[in-house]
């Protein structure tokens, strides 16, 4: 604190030295011919890093500290235009359509840079079909499918559940999230609202992402949000409501349908069906848990923007409330969003602050998370009551002779209260000077502080015999992290002849601390106080953590350009990260891009009528990535009553190792190349090429090592190579019909990634993922060298024997049954090792969670008054593995079955792929195995929206500047093979990410909306 204090006294101190300096505002309107307002058109100073972007209106204002200084103005589709000011305060600006433009100014690590003069793999979101995608409050949901490079999918379709991003892949077994900087310091895209968004980059390779450093291994997201204008005051107002429901439902067996499998399957086994299922039509549908717990559920979402303010300060505020149930009952999410820009200027000082605000209240299922409860609601029994006012809570439960594990999901999920309240708090304050007209120093200080608090309650309940709970519990969690930064950089920038160099050189210091109390208590009253202490105490318990993480950096980088056709990018940053020991504390990281525009040699102008741009890119450099957590190279000791020793009758307690360090652990380090094509041709058309290679080493892994060393632990060490290869490419079709009431876009992308484990560095090499939920089998994911990480090794199947001549038939080269307790209608399985044996080494690999490409296209149009947007994306070539589907279909328990049950194979019906029913499974046909892994890859209507502004002659009777309702429907139709919920999952951590284990499903959504501007 004492720092941040001492930073932002220098900023006043310089702030009021230098109120002598004068400068001024220029605003205006940037329009096309026909005289529409331009969105999103680039303002920017010749020979400088400012600039801005003009708002809805086609309006804009910025600073000027330069006297004879001239604008140049560019935007999407129109010839770049340069404006000399001449002391004007205000310059309006018609630009003419040209080819799509290649000057607009891109922000990039602490700073900006045209577009066109780029040697680095940076692409620049779509802002329009970002916020035309924002069905949902969150930035990050709406990226997906929009940015070539850019992996993005939901964690769970929980209201509020976070959202996976990737850039190029994975490359470390590690954290994989990107940096997202917002506004020049480290944030959290889900407090963003999308309507407060001005910009967004993806730092894709080295050149681009390494003067962040170590933090950028993963990719960097930069956001910049709107600033405030000089002028008269700007009011926005954005209004919608929405209705959400299932995409689908699984199909599995009504109470009838389950009577009549469970009687069958008993008979295979010689046991008699259960009395209370002798006669399945009695029974009806039962309880269609499905149906009971999913909904069709609201969805409000509300905002306020208010700018302005005069030549040397300009303000921008805005406010934002969300509201959404979930699709499952119980479950809601609530967020309010607050954030103020502020910017002042005397002289060649520029100071500004930026502050934001966000709570969250949230209630999810039971535990905290979805898995548990999201597949009991498919396995749970349709013979189970919904309610029975006789027990304990009012809900009724399954009868003694079911499976101690059935139980009533939805008497869980509205009687357990699970509940998050969390808010965090941003403060960004810079300043930045100019002297002696090349150079500019920056200073800017950010401090984040983020509460949060969660609570797990569960009343006393009776349901049946096998599911109570006669003790109320109550879990309480409270933690705080804090965290700040200081980044001073100073900038120098020439032009000399046909030279253009940028030179900037910083150092940035941070910290990270965290504090948490745990608290969990039995014995609650029903409806008491819900405080530990009102607990009776038959049980308690305690705990806490606290963790600090600091890390300082310098950093340089060269921007270079010669007569608009050769361009050098170079950068290197040093990092020192307090994860590391005292030996291997500090990281070097560089990196260099060049490019050539190949359209402005003499030799190329000929062509230039049909390609108008063309322009070859190269890039190398060196990312590095750190562990996790904080302590990995210290050992660290537990205490417990449980351990200790006996000396004669005494048991005195003591102190273990818990886990072996290793001092001498290093960075990974990721080296990445990347070359690419820019192509703009027939003054329409786009083109954005890439082919990179990143090769991480060193990687971060905790080996195994057995139990009699004294420690369960495995320690981290450097060991293993990755590697990601691919290709993305963008198109934008932008074809120019002046004067033409109908207009559109076309916008498409695509993506290859290919991941590899290519070592591991230990004896088996070999990493498992996670056993199946609710399964006591091996795991079917693995990281294995040759494969990619989380790829699948299940058993191999061969359809059904259809007779016994076919059972005697299937034998080992020594003439062996390869399965002896098989009989016709069992799963025929394949001796993937040959050694005569069919058991759990006979997995083989079958098929990576990555999918061979993905896609995205988004179409807009605009007619007359009328907008219309449709928008799908998809992924080709991933597999899934359905817990849900292996489960439901092994009818060793007492679940709830799979409707493909019915379809079993009998001797009268052979046409079939369902093995025989069978309660004992002789011959393991219910084993994890290929039949319930599927090709995941889908199409999906993400958006289709439908727009209409009002005439401006209405909006001028109204006193509006702009007013346009819409309808919009998401996630609608997605077309796909998989039986699941969602193929979009991307699974529960890295090495499951194919693996559906019961999800919250992704909901479909139609809304409607209004948006005002004054």
């Amino acid at each position: 604190m004492k720092k941040i204090v001492h930073a932002i006294v220098f900023l006043a101190a310089t702030l009021s030295f230098t109120t002598a300096y004068g400068q001024h505002t220029v605003q205006g309107t940037v329009t096309s011919a026909d005289g529409t307002p331009l969105v999103g058109a680039t303002v920017g100073v010749k020979g400088t890093s400012a600039g801005t972007a003009t708002d809805a209106q086609g309006k804009y204002s910025l600073q000027l500290s330069q006297a004879g200084a001239t604008l140049v103005v560019s935007s999407v589709g129109y010839a770049e235009k340069t404006v000399p000011v001449e002391g004007r305060k205000v310059v309006n600006v018609v630009l003419e359509l040209s080819t799509v433009s290649l000057n607009n100014v891109v922000v990039i690590g602490y700073g900006t840079q045209k577009k066109s003069d780029l040697s680095s793999s940076i692409a620049s979101v779509n802002i329009q079909e970002l916020q035309t995608n924002a069905v949902l409050p969150n930035a990050a949901a709406a990226l997906e499918g929009t940015t070539p490079g850019l992996s993005v999918s939901p964690s769970s379709g929980s209201p509020g559940a976070d959202i996976n991003i990737r850039v190029r892949g994975s490359n470390t077994f590690g954290n994989n999230n990107p940096l997202v900087i917002i506004d020049g310091a480290p944030g959290d895209l889900n407090n963003v609202n999308p309507a407060d968004i001005a910009s967004m980059q993806v730092l894709k390779d080295a050149a681009a992402a390494a003067i962040y450093g170590s933090r950028a291994a993963n990719g960097v997201l930069i956001v910049t949000t709107k600033k405030g204008e000089a002028g008269k005051v700007n009011i926005d107002v954005n209004a919608s409501y929405g209705v959400q429901s299932p995409q689908k439902f699984i199909s599995v067996a009504n109470a009838e349908q389950y009577a009549i499998l469970d009687n069958a399957l008993h008979k295979t086994a010689g046991l008699d069906p259960f009395d209370a299922l002798s006669d399945p039509s009695s029974l009806g549908k039962g309880s269609d848990w499905q149906n009971i717990i999913y909904r069709s559920a609201p969805l409000y979402n509300a905002y306020l923007g208010i700018s302005g303010g005069s030549e040397n300060a300009t303000f921008r505020v805005s406010g934002a409330y969300n509201d959404q149930e979930g699709i499952a009952r119980s479950t809601w999410y609530k967020k309010a969003l607050f954030h103020f820009n502020g910017q002042q200027t005397t002289g060649p000082v520029t100071f500004g602050e930026s502050l934001s605000w966000t709570d969250v209240n949230q209630r999810t299922f039971p535990g905290g998370g979805d898995k548990d409860l999201t597949q009991q609601i498919v396995l749970a029994q349709p013979i189970i009551p919904v309610h029975d006012t006789a027990n304990d809570g009012g809900y009724g439960g399954a009868p003694p002779y079911l499976s101690t594990q059935a139980f009533n999901p939805l008497g869980l999920l509205e009687m357990q209260d699970n509940t998050n309240h969390n808010n965090e708090m941003n403060m960004d304050v810079y300043g930045s000077v100019r002297f002696l007209k090349r150079f500019t120093y920056k200073l800017n200080v950010g401090y984040r502080v983020w509460n949060g608090y969660s609570q797990n309650y569960t009343p006393t309940y009776y349901m049946s015999t096998q599911r109570q709970n006669i003790r109320a519990t109550l879990g309480e969690n409270r933690q705080r992290t804090r965290h700040w930064l200081i980044e001073n950089t100073l900038d120098y920038q020439q032009q000399f002849g046909k030279h253009n160099i940028d030179l900037l050189v910083g150092y940035t210091s941070e910290e990270d601390y965290n504090r948490s109390t745990t608290g969990n208590m039995t014995g609650f009253p029903n409806n008491s106080l819900r405080v530990i202490s009102a607990g009776t105490g038959y049980s308690i318990s305690a705990g806490g953590n606290e963790y600090q993480w600091d890390m300082a950096s310098i950093l340089g980088r060269l921007l270079y350009s010669y007569n608009d056709k050769y361009y050098l990018t170079a950068n290197v940053r040093r990092d020192g990260s307090s994860r590391f020991g005292s030996v291997n504390r500090y990281g070097v990281f560089p990196s260099a891009s060049a490019a050539w525009r190949i359209s402005n040699e003499p030799f190329f102008q000929s062509l230039k009528t049909t390609i108008q741009n063309l322009k070859l890119r190269g890039s190398y450099g060196v990312l590095g990535n750190q562990p996790n957590d904080n302590y990995d190279y210290i050992p660290s000791i537990t205490y417990s009553t449980y351990l200790g020793y006996l000396f004669g009758s005494e048991f005195a307690t003591g102190a273990a190792i818990e886990n072996f360090a290793n001092a001498g652990i290093k960075w990974e380090s990721t080296e990445d190349l990347d070359v690419g094509l820019d192509i703009d041709l027939l003054n329409s058309l786009s083109l954005t090429l890439d082919y990179y290679v990143d090769n991480t080493d060193n990687v971060l892994l905790n080996v195994p090592i057995p139990p009699s060393t004294g420690t369960v632990t495995a320690p981290l060490v450097n060991t293993g190579k990755l590697q990601n290869k691919g290709f993305d490419a963008s198109v934008t079709y932008h074809p120019q019909k002046t004067g033409q009431a109908f207009t559109y876009s076309i916008t498409a992308n695509f993506s290859t990634i290919k991941n590899e484990v290519v070592a591991l560095g230990f004896a088996d090499q070999v990493i498992y993922g996670s056993v199946p939920h609710r399964a006591s089998t091996s795991a079917v994911t693995a990281a294995q060298v040759g494969y990619p990480i989380g790829a699948f090794f299940t058993k191999q199947t061969d359809g059904l024997f259809q007779s016994t001549a076919e059972v005697q038939a299937w034998k080992n080269d020594k003439g062996d049954l390869l399965q002896p307790a098989a009989k016709p209608g069992d799963v025929r399985y394949i001796d993937v090792n040959k050694d005569g044996i069919i058991n759990g080494s006979d997995v083989a690999y079958s098929g990576s969670p990555f999918p061979k490409f993905t896609y995205g296209l988004n179409f807009s149009a605009q007619y007359r008054h009328f907008d219309f947007t449709f928008f799908i994306q998809g992924t080709e070539g991933n597999k899934m593995f359905d817990t849900n589907s292996w489960i439901t279909n092994r009818g060793t328990l007492d679940y709830n079955f799979s409707t493909d049950l019915l379809d079993a194979w009998t001797p009268d019906h052979t046409n079939t792929k369902v093995p025989e029913l069978s309660f004992n499974d002789p011959n393991h046909n219910s084993d994890p195995s290929d039949r319930f892994l599927y090709d995941a890859s889908y199409l999906r209507v993400k958006t289709l929206q439908l727009g209409y502004t009002l005439p401006k002659g209405t909006l001028d009777r109204l006193g509006i500047s702009d007013l346009r309702i819409y309808v919009s429907a998401n996630n609608m139709w997605t077309i796909t093979h998989y039986p699941g919920y969602d193929p979009s999952y991307s699974g529960d951590g890295l090495m499951n990410r194919g693996l559906d284990q019961g999800l919250y499903p992704v909901a479909k959504t139609v809304s409607g909306g209004i948006s005002l501007h004054f």
